[in-house]
């Protein structure tokens, strides 16, 4: 059994990860994640199978480019764009900002 999620991160600054052709420019950006269920009895557990991101083409083509979660993860917060925030408040402001959602980063962290 497996399980897809997908989630949004955002980039205040040009970044570029390994497998890139090239720079990318700051934004939004679609993330796909994909786990398969590890058998247990005792827990219930997912282990990530593929970390995928949609880089927008010249032409409305979408490039799905695999990416390493801990490497996107370590960018998104030299970027600035992560913050640690547990208020509802803070959330609300930094989503009217366009700033990413501190779920979307917590899915990109390894499982355990």
């Amino acid at each position: 059994m497996t399980k897809n999620t997908t989630t949004t991160v955002t980039f205040q600054r040009p970044f570029i990860l390994d497998g890139f052709e090239q720079m990318q420019p700051a934004g939004s950006y679609i993330v796909d994640i994909e786990e398969e269920r590890v058998d247990s009895l005792v827990v219930n557990a997912w282990r990530r199978i593929s970390t995928t991101m949609r880089l927008p083409q010249p032409g409305g083509a979408i490039e799905y480019v695999p990416v390493n979660p801990e490497a996107l993860r370590e960018a998104l917060l030299r970027d600035g764009a992560q913050e640690q925030m547990d208020d509802t408040a803070k959330r609300r402001l930094n989503r009217a900002r366009g700033r990413p959602n501190p779920a979307a980063i917590a899915l990109l962290r390894p499982r355990k």
